[in-house]
């Protein structure tokens, strides 16, 4: 047995973007489900005046680097009477991209999640 489901939102109004990958397999009695998602969100879109100006944000940016790091997290979580193993994996932060004379701030936020449990 093996099901996917994939979906893939995009909302103009919100400024956000949404893939969904869903995978359910069976083997060996043992059965697997993994979800993988991935948001993107517009948090800022900054306009320059000139072309000239991206060096000098570029250098401001430079001075606040730090509150820009990646987060990474991982949960895992084991359960006897039921027999199910989780693996929770998230990555979050924030990456800019230059269109024209405007810079967009976007977040993001990757997961990964995968379940393992027996077949009833």
């Amino acid at each position: 047995m093996r099901e996917v489901v994939y979906k893939n939102l995009t909302s103009l109004s919100s400024r956000k973007k949404d893939i969904f990958l869903q995978e359910i397999f069976e083997k060996d009695g043992i059965i697997a489900r993994t979800e993988r998602r991935s948001q993107y969100f517009v948090k800022d879109i900054i306009r320059l005046d000139q072309p000239g100006d991206l060096q000098g944000w570029i250098a401001k940016q430079g001075e606040v680097g730090a509150l820009n790091k990646r987060q990474f997290h991982i949960f895992k979580q084991h359960s006897d009477s039921p027999g199910e193993d989780k693996l929770i994996c998230k990555i979050l932060g924030n990456f800019y991209a230059v269109v024209d004379n405007s810079v967009y701030m976007i977040a993001y936020l990757q997961s990964f999640k995968i379940r393992f449990f027996k077949k009833i």
